[in-house]
This record gives structure tokens, C-alpha cells and sequence, in this order.
């Protein structure tokens, strides 16, 4: 009667340990890259299109900033997608948080600083309760992304999404 594993290291003296290891692995990694473990819905495939209005807000740009949008410009963010056409902008004077020399912090006016809010429309694909722009940019309330117009490229801040 044969050994199990022989002096050479092979199982039925045919086939080695490591060989048997690597079949394992390729077969786990097989299993693994055709059922994906981590499935999400794909916007590609939705045809559900509705209008979404949502809003903006760019904190403590500079006032040159501040004069170079516009409504009717075009949003994108960082990865060029588009996510909407600016119908407004208002803006305020930027506060920011100073420091007194008793060590009290107080909220006071930022010099030539403002915070912009943009109100954007844009179409977006609807997949289960998510809302799509351009349908590959997922819209999330209180998320911080870098937006670019033609002439701006600064951070903001999704700061509501309405339907």
C-alpha cells in the first residue's frame, strides 16, 4: 500500500502539496472574481431620469473666487463629471474662529473671505433611493468634493437634495 504523502513530498507519490495549494487558490479566486462578492446596483443600466435640485456650499473662498461664479455655469467635480448647471449663488461674509488673547474663541468676520452657496439643477439617474448625476457621481447630503467651473476649482460641500 501506497503512502499518502511519499518521501519526495507528493501526495499518491503523483501530484505535489504546493500543486494542490495553487489549484485551491485558482479555483477561490475564480469563485470569487464570478460572483463578486461586493455587488452594487449599476446606475449605467437605470433609465429612471428625474430633475434634482440640490445645494452647495463653498466655505471661506477668496472675493476673486467669489466674482467668478455664476449662474449658468457648468459643475463638475475632480473627476470631470458633470453634476449640474448653477441656476444661483448668494454669498455672506465668511466667519471664521479667532482665538482672544484670554484664550476665549470667538466667531469673527474672515477678511475678503465669503461663503458661497450654489443652488444646482441637474438630471439624475434614480437607483434604488440614489440619486445619480451624469449617472456614474452618486449626490450625498454633507459630503465634501472638489467642484470646478470653467474658471474655478475649489471644495464644497453638499449641503441638502431635493427632488
Amino acid at each position: 500500500m501506497k503512502k499518502i504523502i511519499d518521501e519526495r513530498g507528493r501526495l499518491f507519490g503523483l501530484i505535489s502539496i504546493i500543486d494542490v495549494l495553487v489549484l485551491i487558490a485558482v479555483i477561490i479566486l475564480g469563485f470569487a472574481v464570478f460572483t463578486r462578492f461586493d455587488v452594487r446596483d449599476n446606475p449605467l443600466t437605470t433609465v429612471n431620469t428625474v430633475p434634482v435640485t440640490y445645494t452647495v456650499k463653498l466655505p471661506v473662498v477668496r472675493e476673486a473666487v467669489a466674482e467668478l461664479i455664476r449662474p449658468g455655469d457648468n459643475l463638475y467635480i475632480e473627476t470631470r463629471a458633470f453634476v449640474g448647471t448653477i441656476k444661483s449663488v448668494s454669498s455672506e461674509i465668511a466667519e471664521v474662529t479667532e482665538s482672544l488673547l484670554d484664550g476665549t474663541l470667538v466667531l469673527a468676520p474672515a477678511h475678503e473671505r465669503y461663503d458661497i452657496t450654489l443652488t444646482v439643477e441637474v438630471q439624475c439617474s434614480f437607483s434604488n433611493g440614489r440619486y445619480y448625476a451624469d449617472r456614474v457621481f452618486e449626490l450625498n447630503a454633507n459630503a465634501e468634493y472638489m467642484f470646478q467651473t470653467k474658471y474655478v476649482y475649489t471644495t464644497g460641500v453638499i449641503m441638502s437634495i431635493d427632488t
